[in-house]
């Protein structure tokens, strides 16, 4: 399988600069090839492929060696257009030569290579090529998908050429999502996004004509609820003794700290207090890489200044499992009614909050306390960095709904 990456020298480490490379993969047989370009190690984003900053300076260097990655990726994919195999020296070939290294076979051909090339492989070389774009969490995302469709391939002892991507794919793909993976209506749209996403990507390169994906629609689904802590739940939360329980006190403390700041679960697992300058939290967030400035409160600051070195290293995948005990122990157990469409099943249940509880609510708490609380929009927008006002109003709805209920139970 062909790939290419961004890179430095593991080696060079302990010098004032070091080279970036792009190193192409191709089973297993490795090769660099230089960018022009040197950083500073400890500037490099070895998981991002990029250099840290925002200077114009940087947006430059970071233009350039993806510019030299651009190439390598062009290289592969008129390889597999021309049924070549893009052996190292194939590619270190069209590599030197800047004159038509990647250049496409001619158009009266473009359907029939299309139907040779392989829509997994295609799949793949786009999570390689667009990976220093993306966050880590979509990137994963999109490997799961292809995951996905390598068990559906096998299933249906098919293989999926770019012409394959079509009517009869999009059915029997939704089928086995919904009914062998059991997955929900909203779970199985996000994957058959995923695949148009891929589809137009091949469409741009030129290596098919094939538009069928662009009707592919999504399934119905009933929106979801928000699941979140009332005022009464994450206070019960905040003050809850854990003598018994004193694994769940650091867990418990960034729930809070989440549920008072709005922090995603990759960038509160990476507060310190050196973030924090006239009691504001200054930071850049990892999704967006925008920076985000929280006014500490009576829930946050204390909690940030029991932890000087910062808070666990708690993977997401962990912390999701390990709150839902949380909640449970301190029993957050209020039923929510959870309404499922698969394929055209409804189901209705009702579970315990706790069950439901993730890293995500304590995003979802902010928003839903702040409103609350009489925050402005604006105001809670410019903290969570959220840019549509649509996405706000089914909060301002639940807000509304929560006053509403405590003027009656205060007032009668």
């Amino acid at each position: 399988m062909a790939s290419v990456k961004l890179l430095i020298r593991s080696d060079r480490k302990d010098l004032g600069t070091t080279t970036i490379y792009a190193q192409y993969t191709y089973k297993s047989d490795k090769k660099k090839f230089s960018t022009g370009r040197s950083v500073a190690p400890k500037q490099w984003d070895a998981e991002h492929q990029k250099v840290i900053g925002s200077s114009v300076e940087v947006q430059e260097l970071n233009a350039h060696v993806q510019k030299v990655k651009g190439r390598l990726d062009k290289i592969i994919i008129a390889a597999n257009m021309a049924e070549v195999e893009p052996t190292l020296e194939y590619v270190t070939e069209r590599f030197k030569d800047k004159t038509n290294a990647d250049s496409p076979p001619a158009p009266e051909k473009e359907k029939k290579k299309a139907k040779a090339l392989d829509f997994l492989e295609l799949f793949e070389e786009y999570i390689n090529a667009t990976r220093a774009t993306k966050a880590h969490g979509t990137y994963k995302h999109y490997k799961t998908t292809l995951n996905h469709l390598r068990t559906f391939v096998a299933l249906k002892h098919c293989k999926l050429g770019l012409e394959n991507i079509d009517t009869l794919f999009y059915y029997d793909f939704i089928t086995f999502l919904t009914q062998v993976k059991k997955m929900t209506n909203g779970t199985t749209n996000n994957q058959i996004k995923r695949v148009k996403v891929v589809m137009g990507y091949t469409g741009e390169r030129g290596l098919t004509l094939n538009s069928s994906f662009r009707k592919f629609k999504r399934l119905p689904m009933t929106q979801k609820p928000i699941v979140y802590l009332t005022q009464a739940e994450l206070d019960l939360l905040h003050h809850f003794d854990l003598t018994a329980e004193p694994r769940h006190t650091k867990l418990r403390d960034m729930l809070v700290f989440a549920c008072a700041t709005g922090l995603r679960h990759s960038d509160f697992i990476r507060v310190t207090p050196a973030h924090v300058t006239d009691d504001t939290l200054r930071l850049r967030t990892i999704k967006t890489e925008q920076w985000t400035e929280v006014k500490l409160n009576s829930y946050s600051r204390p909690i940030l200044s029991k932890y000087p070195e910062g808070f666990h290293k708690l993977s997401q995948q962990k912390f999701n499992s390990y709150v839902k005990e949380l909640g449970k122990f301190c029993g957050i157990d209020a039923k929510v009614q959870i309404v499922e469409d698969q394929g055209s099943k409804t189901t209705i249940k009702w579970v315990p909050k706790h069950e439901l509880m993730s890293s995500h609510m304590g995003r979802k708490t902010f928003v839903t306390q702040a409103f609350e609380r009489g925050m402005d929009a604006a105001v809670v927008m410019a903290i969570t960095g959220h840019t549509d006002h649509r996405s706000m109003k089914p909060y301002h709805a639940i807000a509304t709904t929560e006053k509403r209920k405590q003027m009656e139970n205060a007032w009668g």
